[in-house]
């Protein structure tokens, strides 16, 4: 199919923006000219891609069908242009691509995992660009499933999918997360039976690791009430800091919690741990620069341990 690069990049600015008008500005375009290149897409691929309403911009049937797959060729094309660029620019060399490289990983892990593992990417890698896509559990797992990312760090317990291929990395416990003047954060360990009667603060009853620790503490007669829910680690970061409760969290998302004044203690009986794990596509081995990512995750993973 004919069409150009820049015809990519303006979908992918306006799915981005929910916004005609930011997307023109962002591409230095203006709106009829946005307008004209999304409609040769359209008219390309035989439908609209994309339905519009005065405040609100989303992917069409046919646009959420193609998006993944026109992703792809836009980051092939970025890919192409960038190693054209590294080949004739002075200085490009062994590790000097500039990728991009995308991971989807678990915002519980981005803490704990990403930085260390980036920042000795970065001196291996200098030039090498990372486009990093937090999400949750099974969102992860999908964008690798569709191509969107090259890789993720994720829980894939219950990976069902044969097209993917997941390495264990961490065995990350569970820890109560306390403000640091809260009585508990003196002890040096909890049962998970001293919760009951507390204010807690826990995870969506979507969230996959509220399902792992029911499951785990229903073995042992254990029910955990609850005084809040929440989807994201920020929101329960900020309630524990506020004095409303005490929260459940993975121990490595409380590589975040310093800057907030937070303590996390051990919970026993039983230990609960979840498995965060490197997934990638079987049938596609990793690019050069994705494998390079995933070994620095590996040593991050080990040094976290």
């Amino acid at each position: 199919m004919n069409f150009e690069i820049l015809d990519l990049r303006a979908l992918m600015a306006v799915l981005e923006l929910r916004s005609f008008s930011l997307a023109a500005a962002r591409l230095n375009l203006s709106q009829p000219a946005l307008s004209r290149r999304i409609q040769r897409l359209e008219g390309l691929l035989g439908g609209p891609l994309l339905e519009r309403t005065t405040r609100h911009v989303a992917p069409s049937a046919l646009g959420r069908q193609v998006l993944p797959l026109l992703r792809q060729a836009l980051d092939g094309m970025e890919t192409a242009l960038d190693g054209i660029e590294d080949l004739v620019s002075p200085g490009a060399g062994p590790g000097g691509g500039r990728g991009p490289v995308t991971v989807a990983c678990l915002q519980t892990a981005v803490a704990g995992l990403l930085p260390p593992a980036l920042a000795a990417l970065r001196r291996s890698h200098p030039r090498l660009r990372v486009r990093i896509l937090d999400m949750t559990a099974q969102e992860a797992l999908r964008s690798v499933a569709r191509g969107e990312a090259e890789l993720a760090v994720t829980i894939a317990a219950d990976l069902q999918d044969a097209g993917l291929v997941a390495e264990p990395l961490l065995q990350d416990p569970f820890v109560l997360a306390c403000d640091e003047a809260h009585p508990l954060a003196r002890r040096e360990s909890l049962a998970w039976r001293e919760l009951a009667g507390l204010p807690l603060i826990l995870a969506a009853r979507t969230s996959v690791h509220r399902a792992l620790i029911q499951d785990a503490l229903a073995q042992d007669g254990v029910r955990l009430g609850w005084a809040y829910e929440v989807l994201h680690m920020a929101s329960a970061f900020h309630l524990v800091r506020a004095g409303l409760g005490v929260s459940v969290l993975p121990r490595i998302a409380l590589c975040a919690a310093e800057a907030a004044r937070l303590r996390a203690v051990p919970l026993r009986e039983p230990l609960i741990s979840r498995t965060l794990s490197l997934v990638h596509r079987r049938a596609r081995g990793l690019t050069g620069a994705a494998e390079a990512l995933a070994e620095q995750l590996r040593i991050a993973a080990r040094a976290e341990a």
